[in-house]
């Protein structure tokens, strides 16, 4: 009969190891998933003060091209003209954009996205290992009082 207590203190206490376990992986799978989430929030939201930042540079550029085409329209002696001049450096640069090593832009915003997502990973790690580390010897201090 002892025999029988001392295996089921055994595997009961076995069983609260797994559900400890099974609980720990699913706190841990949480964390990382809100992690993650906040990290994605605050990406979204600074790509969204950018972007705004860029539509209104952009709208004061528009009005400024607006202004020299008029100006350069007055001084020629014909409107269209100013129009066509200012609008040749535009027609230029889009044209290199789109033919001259589009792949390597590319090739750096890749690596710009993925330098940050490791960065974020590596600090959410170090985060989780200090934490632990605090928390043994918290363990470590309370055991040896």
């Amino acid at each position: 009969m002892k025999k029988n207590k001392k295996t089921d203190k055994l595997g009961q206490r076995l069983r609260a190891i797994s559900a400890d376990l099974k609980l720990y992986f699913e706190k841990r799978i949480e964390l990382v998933m809100l992690n993650v989430g906040e990290y994605v929030s605050g990406w979204m939201a600074a790509s969204l003060h950018r972007a705004a930042g860029a539509l209104l540079l952009l709208g004061g550029v528009c009005f400024l091209l607006m202004a020299l085409a008029i100006y350069l329209g007055n001084l020629l002696a014909s409107e269209s003209l100013g129009y066509v001049l200012v609008s040749l450096p535009l027609l230029l640069a889009g044209v290199l954009f789109l033919y001259l090593k589009p792949r390597g832009l590319f090739d750096q915003l890749q690596q710009v996205f993925e330098e940050e997502v490791i960065k974020a990973i590596e600090q959410d790690m170090k985060r989780d290992h200090d934490k632990i580390e605090s928390a043994e010897m918290t363990r470590s201090t309370n055991g040896e009082e």
